[in-house]
């Protein structure tokens, strides 16, 4: 019996005991089977209230610590799952980086088809404009010819610039400049 308190002594040994009487034994070969010595049960009219308690008491921190995990493996419980829970955000990251990699390849294989593109369509505008490709144009299909020199005009403005307003009048210089000012402002 272990004891856990401050009782020194077990007073249960000086009670008062009661002494039961056996069973009545069937008789064998005629003769009575002798009765046992009786046997003492301790009976208790008051039971140690201090010693039930401590024996509860004892029951539970057994049972509280059998069940309790000490904070240790706790610790390295705690440990193991963050590192678990990093390795699964990893994985997700290195998933998605790469399907994001995949996905600037393709766009960079793209950009280098429509530049490829760009620069044929860029030679073939330039064929477009090019200056034997549109007199080509304009005599075949315009039907146009090239002017003679007897059908060009030539203007001679060295003699100065004039504004002729209805009615002949002409305007000097100065009333000139003040007209082109006017219509800089406007134009």
């Amino acid at each position: 019996m272990v004891y856990r308190g401050t009782e020194a002594y077990d007073f249960s040994l000086f009670e008062p005991q009661v002494i039961e009487e056996p069973k009545k034994q069937n008789k064998t070969n005629g003769q009575p089977k002798r009765n046992a010595a009786p046997v003492r049960k301790p009976v208790s009219k008051k039971t140690n209230v201090s010693k039930v308690i401590n024996d509860i008491q004892y029951e539970a921190e057994r049972d509280a610590k059998s069940v309790a995990i000490p904070a240790v493996v706790k610790k390295i419980m705690c440990f193991c799952v963050l590192c678990v829970s990093l390795m699964v955000v990893l994985l997700v990251m290195q998933t998605k980086n790469d399907n994001l990699t995949t996905e600037i390849a393709s766009v960079q294989s793209d950009i280098k088809i429509a530049q490829g593109e760009n620069v044929r369509l860029n030679a073939e505008l330039n064929s477009m404009i090019a200056s034997d490709r549109i007199e080509e144009y304009a005599e075949n299909e315009l039907g146009m010819v090239k002017a003679e020199s007897y059908q060009i005009n030539y203007i001679d403005l060295s003699e100065g610039d004039e504004i002729v307003v209805s009615g002949e009048k002409t305007l000097g210089e100065k009333e000139e400049s003040k007209l082109k000012t006017l219509f800089a402002y406007i134009f």
